[in-house]
């Protein structure tokens, strides 16, 4: 691969502005910086596995303890199925300086970014424009509490990468788990003003999206509750979510929890 493709260049081509190629190519600069090899790039929005920091809201009925175990699983497993899925993969970290753990836990050879500052739809658009900014054709978002993301889902949402102009993947609380534009197609405004965590979130940005008349992936549960966790484990869907089982598994049969830190 030609090297001045390793690092976004902020070419004003079609899609997001010069300028903001610019402050693509600054973030790039604080991260890891490797060779594109696939033309589409999942954009795995993370944090780093640092007690007390993750899950916080699930964290509250099962302790920290628990919730760091959890997210450890949830991520392991969207990485199995993600594998070979025929995109690249850029890990945003937040915060930033968590970016050592984050080597140290799934270590090295992968390109971690720092998530920029500021509130959810700031770090979305931010990661965006990293992509395109390196060159990518498309990129979607992922989230990381999605352990039931099959190889499947996976394989869908890059081909429809490959020929649709914007996808997203909607959750039962009324948000979504994936949303993806092509680079000439690129819309910031779904991510400017939006009502994030709240059940109208989905129907919001689809309306902004809906010009480009987005493909719809099937609906994926994130895990935020222990009654999210309680559901998982009575569906227990086939070929997907080993170790979150396994983890849920152990937890559920220890309730009432003794970690409450």
């Amino acid at each position: 691969m030609d090297a001045a493709k390793q690092r976004p260049k902020g070419e004003g081509q079609d899609g997001p502005s010069h300028t903001n190629f610019q402050k693509a190519s600054s973030l790039a600069a604080e991260g890891d910086l490797a060779p594109m090899t696939n033309k589409i790039c999942l954009l795995f929005m993370l944090r780093a596995p640092l007690h007390g920091k993750v899950k916080t809201r699930l964290a509250r009925e099962v302790g920290h303890d628990a919730a760091l175990a959890l997210y450890k699983a949830f991520v392991e497993d969207m990485l199995d199925s993600l594998d070979g899925c025929g995109a690249d993969i850029a890990f945003f970290v937040e915060p930033g300086e968590g970016i050592g753990e984050m080597r140290a836990w799934l270590g090295d050879g992968r390109v971690y970014v720092p998530q920029c500052h500021g509130n959810l739809g700031d770090r979305m658009r931010a990661a965006f424009e990293w992509a395109f900014g390196a060159e990518y054709t498309a990129a979607a978002c992922i989230g990381s509490d999605i352990a039931v993301l099959s190889h499947w889902h996976a394989k869908s949402l890059v081909r429809l990468m490959r020929s649709e102009p914007a996808l997203i993947g909607p959750s039962p609380d009324g948000g979504y788990w994936t949303i993806g534009f092509g680079r000439k197609s690129y819309l910031p405004q779904a991510f400017e003003s939006m009502p994030w965590s709240t059940p109208e979130l989905f129907g919001i940005t689809m309306g902004v999206m809906q010009p480009l008349q987005p493909a719809t992936l099937p609906e994926l549960a994130d895990i935020d509750t222990l009654e999210d966790l309680r559901a998982l484990v009575r569906a227990r869907p086939a070929g997907v979510a080993r170790r979150t089982l396994a983890v849920a598994g152990a937890l559920l049969g220890q309730e009432p929890f003794k970690d409450q830190s």
